[in-house]
């Protein structure tokens, strides 16, 4: 990534976006899959985080594309959903593991992005990684939460 090309942004651009909307898709299942369910809504707050992710990056691929200068794109903050038990089957937990993986891998890229950029691009980019690391600690809390964790993961 050639933090001053507008090409290799756009790239990363491309890639975050893709990050994003198969996560939204991802998260858009599981809220079918889990109708009733504690997991609901963690899932559904899931499906607004990706989907306000997609269009802050949507927004800053315009802003690169027109050629004009980057400013600083806000993200707000949405409130996790307070969830204090959770029992779960081996589908469930199968959802949480694959989402704490995707979420790790999010992360992982957000924050090599931004290494790799400057300006208002990289506090962008940093941002996502602070989000995404939000993400796993939350995704982490839940496997800890899960009440039958150990017996599902260890057999």
């Amino acid at each position: 990534l050639d933090s001053n090309s507008k090409e290799s942004i756009l790239k990363a651009l491309n890639l975050a976006e893709h990050v994003e909307k198969t996560a939204g898709e991802f998260y858009k299942t599981e809220v079918e899959k889990t109708k009733g369910n504690e997991l609901e809504a963690f899932f559904t707050f899931m499906v607004k985080e990706e989907d306000m992710h997609l269009a802050k990056i949507q927004e800053l691929k315009s802003q690169i594309k027109n050629g004009g200068e980057v400013t600083k794109i806000g993200f707000q903050q949405n409130a996790a959903p307070e969830i204090h038990s959770i029992s779960a089957g081996q589908e469930e937990m199968t959802a949480i593991l694959y989402a704490l993986w995707r979420e790790k891998k999010a992360q992982d890229f957000y924050e090599k992005a931004a290494a790799r950029t400057e300006g208002n691009v990289r506090v962008f980019f940093e941002e996502l990684a602070v989000f995404e690391r939000g993400h796993v600690e939350l995704l982490e809390e839940y496997v800890e939460l899960m009440q039958n964790s150990n017996e599902l993961i260890m057999g």
